[in-house]
């Protein structure tokens, strides 16, 4: 325990502080009054680890009172034992995870992600702002861990929700942000990520929705230290700094390529099927996969023995996964790689601003958050999985225990209770049945297979 006390009360002060900053309103630290050794014995000796809802309830409770104030007014009226607690709860809770596991196993080193989730839906007259972000720059590895609880905390008296990816090739985003705090994010991320580590020769690239904002559309905020901004299956095999970026093409530079190269072209779509079935580029060749892993897999099965000063196109939905498979290639000796400059998102918001272009693209672009797509076009390329009508809206099975990504119309979704078929719906319907007990499986879980059912079984 002499460890843990050792490594979590430096991070605790600093932690403090930047929570004093964040409310405007001082601090005083007081160790007598409250160290660390009572937190310790409360939380950690009993065996039991309080989540975040729990943590924050008295914050919550207040803010659910006071939810047409601005959240930076409600963290300050709230200061006290809840945030004090939240924060010196993740710092040791962080600390002490890792702290043992090190003594045991430096290597098998845990670090875990910072979670909040806001309290409450947003206030109706409320818009968010669904947008990416990312850069490649090396980032040095002792410092991730501090840039993850900066940045979680900068972010979390705006209600802020999405997912934050942090390596030490860069950062990656998806976030949704409350449309008067868009200013508030961008500065952040400036002054955390870029003017410490700079933008690296890919640029800092920002993306936004090529919808108008809209609802939150993520439940809360993860910031996560990862081994890679996109675990492509090759850790230590290649170093993504040590490659060239590809060329980026703005989206009219982009579509003005595909119009001169038609179908001659050799354009990848670098997502999973499952996107690229709702939504893709005509000429395009798409990937029969889940992961990216396996995508990459099936790119150089695609390139095996292909000439390497033959012109390469691709495609994504936001970029990223591009510029690290464009970086690939490139260090696997291919010349000319070129790349959508915000992927298919930024090429939506061109085809919607110049309606008099021709869409290269047709259908929905898949998307990570609760939209699961925004149309770029009416074109509707793919048919519901259970009654092969034409049909795009993805959804899950609510059967939770299954969660299956799928297609579903409207008349599927009543008539099977917006689950994926009988077994699904008879345990949404009774509570029982083998689907209840589903092991998780995220392979067969973005595998819809066969799911043509005809009649809703009758009971016996």
């Amino acid at each position: 325990m002499a460890t843990c006390r050792q490594v979590s009360r430096p991070d605790l002060k600093s932690t403090l502080r930047q929570l004093s900053n964040l409310i405007s309103k001082p601090l005083e630290l007081k160790p007598p009054q409250r160290t660390l050794e009572p937190l310790q014995s409360r939380w950690l000796s009993s065996g039991t680890k309080p989540s975040f809802s729990r943590t924050w309830s008295g914050l919550r409770s207040q803010q659910q009172h006071q939810h047409h104030r601005h959240p930076a007014s409600n963290l300050r009226a709230s200061v006290g034992s809840e945030i004090i607690d939240l924060a010196c709860y993740n710092i040791v809770r962080q600390n002490y995870s890792q702290a043992a596991v090190a003594d045991q196993d430096p290597v098998a080193r845990k670090i875990y992600p910072s979670r909040y989730t806001p309290p409450g839906p947003a206030p109706p007259e409320q818009k968010h702002q669904t947008l990416t972000f990312y850069t490649i720059t090396p980032i040095p590895e002792d410092q991730l861990e501090g840039l993850r609880d900066e940045i979680f905390l900068q972010l979390v008296p705006f209600n802020i929700t999405g997912r934050i990816y942090l390596a030490k090739d860069g950062i990656n985003l998806h976030l949704c942000t409350p449309v008067e705090h868009l200013k508030d994010l961008q500065t952040s991320l400036q002054q955390l990520v870029q003017d410490r580590f700079g933008k690296g020769p890919d640029g800092a690239i920002w993306n936004f929705s090529c919808e108008q904002p809209g609802e939150r559309v993520f439940r809360k905020l993860k910031v996560a230290v990862k081994k890679q901004l996109v675990a492509d299956g090759r850790l230590g095999a290649w170093d993504v700094q040590d490659s060239k970026a590809p060329q980026y093409l703005e989206p009219e530079e982009f579509h003005a390529r595909l119009d001169q190269v038609g179908d001659k072209a050799l354009l990848v779509d670098m997502r999973n099927h499952f996107e690229n079935e709702v939504g893709t580029f005509k000429t395009a060749v798409k990937m029969d996969c889940t992961t990216f892993r396996q995508n990459m897999d099936l790119l150089d099965e695609l390139l095996e023995g292909r000439d390497k000063s033959e012109e390469v196109m691709m495609v994504c939905t936001g970029g990223i996964r591009c510029s690290i498979s464009g970086r690939y290639l490139k260090q696997k000796g291919f010349k000319d790689v070129k790349m959508l400059k915000g992927g298919i998102t930024s090429y939506g918001r061109y085809i919607k601003s110049n309606p008099e272009v021709k869409s290269h693209f047709v259908g929905k672009n898949f998307t990570f958050d609760g939209r699961r797509g925004e149309r770029i076009t009416n074109d509707v390329i793919s048919t519901c999985h259970q009654c092969h009508t034409p049909h795009d809206d993805i959804t899950n099975c609510a059967n939770t225990r299954c969660h299956l990504l799928f297609i579903q119309c409207p008349s599927c979704s009543q008539k099977w209770s917006n689950t994926c078929g009988p077994e699904c719906h008879h345990a949404v319907e009774t509570g029982s049945g083998p689907a209840i007990s589903k092991p998780y499986d995220y392979h067969a879980q973005v595998r819809p297979g066969p799911l043509l059912v005809p009649e809703i079984p009758k009971a016996a």
